[in-house]
């Protein structure tokens, strides 16, 4: 086949593979790096892009994950701008396909690197095609295109395929320019991901792998050139790896046991046996990804705590073949003096993966499918490559492995788009995880509250019940089956989840807050107050709450310290217009008509559709007898919400005193019939048709 109907033929599969996502919507991890993350927005300067971690949040804070990709987030903030500042989900999605249709024609090169040899180059070409259309429609990569948080997986992957290509250029031209934009792409592709540094490591053994092919001896690959190369990358790692750690404060993210049990062991045997079962599933999932999910954690693989546990059987194997193939690998090297390019294909699956695997750092997953897809470029190669050995020894049945080898294919392309359907809405992807770790609490605690939204409160009581369950020390669903008991007027058994809650995590500040809900409906007033500040203390911008300590103070008419607690929610979050109405309100009760005004024209330029504030700023107008502007704000009050029978009762009263008699009576006439039980309303239509008589 022809090198350009191979790039047309990897594009195809690539978007027959994954054009369903471009309906996809914002789900899962989407919600958060992107929906909730304000660094996407063009408002935002551009420089609190490198000062948050990937969620939007100080990466200085103990609460950060520390993730740092800033140029992931910048890409995300391109879609903003390319869609008229808006959170358009096709675009998002358009890109993720675009940018995986590139990483895998960059496979193609990157595997003919590999398998470049003195003899046939065509059979070298047709193993890289066949490499990486294995590569295109593997499963395992759902999770990375249909999901948009996996953009920093591709992009990361982009680069790092293409500081190899740069690199291969460095060895045959020793050129300093060259160089120079290996080091500048690896630090672009950390920007991206973290996880791209180990492209490093795959450049070191590049580096012997390539010059090994043309010398015979080992000690002809060491000389000068060599040492100066490997200093320079190895140089590059410490000084990216320090700026990164520099970049967070030098403090780790903070993990629990929830989020990753092997890690928190306290039995060592525990810790080695769980982490080999977990490098077992992950291989399974190259082997043959049925089982996908979109979490792991929360006791959706069971630690391995005996020597019973039939598991360690698949353990030993595994290790048995892996130790087998390495020896098989490592005799034919001594015995040829030739380099294998399995090496660089191991190389490419087990490298990329060190980040993921526990030994070097914890990691705040079991498994994360995300992780697979580089290792699994290096797991195609391996196949087709053992695809190539088969049709060697056996020539007879060339056709029949070559098309057994299309089916696969073309069965991970149905798997593919059919996994692909599950991320389109979020309610399915939850769905589905539960058939692949039904004891995973984190899945029924995600149901649950899809569920919530939706107003089924019967299936999310329910689904966090299940999560609590499964495991009693998840504060997060306890805070919310609190809310939904709250909602209930469940005061004291919310009461004790919360409880619950806090004695697992301390410094959690929403708990704090719903604790303090839960005990003003309780007329724990005390109590209450100190839950408030408590939650402030943990988490110094935080709205909502001053907005519930200002309405407990406002029920113990403490007016001036209301008034102050509101004033610091709008001030964290301007758009809050719970609070500046509760403000305009309070002002206009104390008779503070000028105050009520000024904060009424700032609360409009933050809220411009509100038409609460319009109706609070055309009360108080009337007051001061300002009547048309009062008519202005109470008729774009009623524009904003027509079925508001208050609006237009009040609208009545201002043109009553006003003296548009026939205009009253109509508002008056026009409030009644939307809420006939009106009764002061009635009253005041009485009094004007009396008057008319």
């Amino acid at each position: 086949m022809e090198k350009s109907k191979k790039y047309v033929t990897i594009s195809v599969a690539a978007f027959i593979c994954y054009c369903n996502t471009l309906w996809g919507s914002f789900v899962f991890d989407d919600t958060e790096a992107i929906v909730k993350n304000k660094d996407v927005m063009p408002y935002i300067p551009l420089k609190e892009i490198f000062r948050n971690d990937f969620w939007g949040s100080d990466i200085s804070l103990n609460s950060s994950h520390k993730s740092y990709r800033p140029l992931t987030v910048l890409s995300y903030r391109l879609n903003v701008l390319y869609s008229n500042n808006k959170l358009d989900a096709f675009q998002f999605h358009a890109t993720n396909v675009i940018l995986y249709g590139l990483l895998c024609l960059l496979t193609i090169p990157v595997f003919e690197l590999f398998l470049r040899k003195k003899k046939s180059e065509k059979n070298v070409n047709d193993t890289a095609y066949l490499s990486s259309l294995l590569f295109t429609v593997h499963p395992i990569h759902t999770e990375c295109v249909a999901g948009l948080v996996g953009r920093a997986d591709i992009l990361c992957s982009i680069l790092f395929f293409i500081v190899i290509l740069l690199y291969d250029k460095v060895l045959s031209t020793k050129s300093l320019l060259l160089f120079a934009l290996v080091i500048v792409s690896t630090a672009a592709a950390v920007l991206c991901k973290e996880t791209a540094l180990t492209v490093l490591a795959v450049c070191m053994v590049y580096d012997i792998f390539a010059i090994k092919k043309r010398k015979k001896n080992w000690l002809d690959i060491f000389d000068v050139y060599f040492f100066l190369r490997i200093i320079v990358l190895v140089t590059t790692g410490v000084v990216i790896l320090y700026y990164r750690f520099k970049v967070m404060h030098f403090e780790g993210p903070t993990f629990t046991s929830i989020d990753n049990p092997a890690a928190y062991a306290d039995n060592i045997y525990i810790r080695i046996f769980s982490y080999n079962y977990t490098y077992f599933i992950n291989f399974l999932l190259l082997l043959w990804p049925q089982w996908l999910c979109f979490d792991w954690s929360m006791g959706c693989i069971p630690l391995i705590e005996s020597v019973y546990d039939a598991r360690i059987a698949f353990v030993l194997i595994f290790w048995i073949i892996g130790i087998f193939s390495i020896y098989t690998i490592a005799a034919k090297v001594i015995e040829t003096r030739i380099l294998d390019t399995r090496i660089m294909a191991i190389s490419l699956m087990v490298l990329p993966f060190l980040p993921a695997s526990n030994l070097f750092l914890k990691v705040g997953f079991v498994i994360a499918e995300r992780t697979l897809l580089l290792p699994s470029a290096g797991f195609c190669l391996l196949v087709v490559i053992g695809l190539k050995k088969i049709e060697n020894l056996a020539p007879s049945y060339k056709s029949t492995t070559v098309l057994y080898f299309y089916l696969v294919c073309a069965i991970f392309t149905i798997r593919s788009i059919q996994r692909n359907s599950n991320w389109l809405m979020e309610e399915r992807l939850f769905a589905s995880a539960l058939d692949v770790c039904p004891l995973n609490a984190k899945v029924h605690y995600n149901i649950a509250k899809i569920a919530g939204d939706n107003n089924n409160k019967v299936l999310a009581l329910y689904e966090y019940r299940k999560a609590i369950d499964l495991n009693p020390n998840y504060e997060q669903a306890m805070n919310n089956l609190a809310n939904l008991l709250r909602e209930d007027k469940k005061f004291e058994e919310a009461e004790v989840l919360l409880r619950r809650a806090l004695d697992v995590r301390p410094n959690f500040a929403a708990a704090w807050m719903n604790l303090g809900i839960v005990l003003t409906n309780l007329n724990k007033t005390e109590e209450a107050e100190h839950c408030y500040k408590t939650a402030i203390m943990h988490r110094n911008k935080y709205p909502d709450c001053y907005y519930n300590l200002g309405n407990l103070y406002l029920d113990q008419k403490r007016n001036d310290e209301a008034l102050q607690a509101w004033e610091m929610a709008v001030l964290y979050r301007p758009t809050h217009v719970a609070a500046w109405s509760n403000t305009l309100v309070l002002l206009d009760s104390m008779r503070d008509y000028e105050k009520v005004l000024e904060l009424g024209t700032t609360a409009l330029i933050h809220n411009p559709k509100s038409p609460a504030l319009h109706f609070s700023i055309a009360n108080t107008l009337g007051k001061v007898q300002q009547f048309e502007k009062a008519e202005g704000h109470f008729l774009e009050a009623i524009n904003l919400n027509p079925g508001n029978a208050l609006y237009h009762s009040n609208l009545g009263v201002l043109y009553h005193r006003w003296g548009k008699i026939d205009k009253a009576r109509d508002m008056y006439k026009k409030a009644l019939q939307i809420d006939p039980n009106m009764k002061t309303t009635e009253l005041n239509l009485r009094k004007l048709l009396s008057a008319q008589k």
